[in-house]
């Protein structure tokens, strides 16, 4: 029996010729996509929440504004570092959703937008309830 450090490992060429056409990957339903933000949105609001008691009592609008703008540079690390690592993030992983560009530019864009949309949706949320 060998030993993991005695083991050789052989060349082989890389045959493009012979390569198999690479298929688009069909889209994935957009409630698998709902699913796959609500998941990692729902990491970051656990984050929120095992954060608040380091925050000063009374807290203060600062002390908050502080902690959220914490949680959104973080979400910008962990969206963009996951699309263009791996494409796709834990949601995406739990409910097999990936993008297919996965370039840092494309990955900023769609991190743009992502916090765009879910501050218009919190803001409309906000004002239906008043």
């Amino acid at each position: 029996m060998q030993r993991f450090d005695e083991v050789e490992l052989q060349a082989v060429p890389l045959e493009l010729e012979d390569a198999p056409a690479v298929r688009a990957l069909p889209r994935a339903p957009r409630l698998r996509h709902i699913l796959a933000l609500l998941t990692d949105l729902s990491l970051f609001a656990a984050l929120s929440l095992a954060l608040s008691p380091l925050l000063p009592q009374p807290s203060t609008t600062i002390a908050l504004a502080a902690l959220g703008a914490f949680v959104v540079m973080l979400s910008f690390y962990y969206f963009v570092g996951a699309w263009t690592l791996w494409g796709k993030t834990i949601g995406g992983a739990i409910f097999d959703v990936r993008v297919e560009t996965r370039t840092l530019r494309a990955a900023s864009l769609r991190w743009t937008w992502l916090v765009l949309g879910v501050a218009i949706v919190c803001t409309g949320i906000t004002v239906a309830t008043r």
